[in-house]
């Protein structure tokens, strides 16, 4: 019994190594994807943010608080965030990725926070007029339903504003964040220039 449980495992040890053999030389030769000048873009935006966020709330005077951001690379292909502030009154988490989907020809972006149990799936590209990175998601509103959300950002060497709508057509404007890269410029593959 031992014996034919043995030569059953070395059987499969076998099959293992011919199978390994047999696709080793097609990984080897498969060419691996390159960033595209999409990617590079994204990547500018690794380091150290500072600067403000401002909510926009129906009856309630506009205020900005205090923001940090720090976004790091996750390869070549890939951004990560982690954003903090005080959000109306309370600590505030937010990490997402960032990167573009070269099949879909569109940057995509996943956020989830400290706040809500919900994790938001964003699409979008780049208007050729303004220059805006604009991006379409849905998430609760304060209504407590689902509500289309877009956001548009503009970037600059060393600064970015990110103005945030919600509802239906051009919505209504909910947000802005606007923040300075601490430290100085980045290269264009996104590593910080001394």
């Amino acid at each position: 019994m031992i014996g034919s449980r043995f030569l059953c495992i070395l059987a499969g040890l076998g099959a293992v190594t011919v199978l390994v053999a047999a696709v080793r030389p097609l990984v080897q030769d498969m060419e691996m994807p390159q960033p595209t000048a999409e990617h590079k873009h994204i990547l500018a935006g690794v380091g150290e943010w500072e600067g403000t966020l401002t909510m926009y709330m129906p009856g309630m005077p506009a205020s900005a608080v205090p923001a940090h951001e720090t976004v790091t690379p996750v390869g070549e292909f890939w951004i990560q965030s982690r954003f903090t502030c005080d959000f109306m009154g309370q600590p505030y988490l937010g990490t997402g990725t960032h990167g573009y989907d070269v099949n879909k020809k569109k940057y995509v972006s996943t956020w989830a926070d400290s706040m809500s149990s919900h994790m938001s799936l964003m699409e979008g590209n780049v208007d050729p007029k303004t220059k805006a990175l604009v991006m379409h998601w849905e998430a609760p509103g304060m209504s407590g339903g689902m509500e289309k959300h877009r956001s548009e950002t503009v970037h600059a060497d060393n600064s970015y504003t990110m103005t945030f709508f919600t509802g239906e057509g051009e919505g209504t404007k909910s947000m802005v964040i606007d923040m300075k890269r601490k430290g100085g410029k980045t290269s264009e593959a996104g590593a910080p220039k001394k």
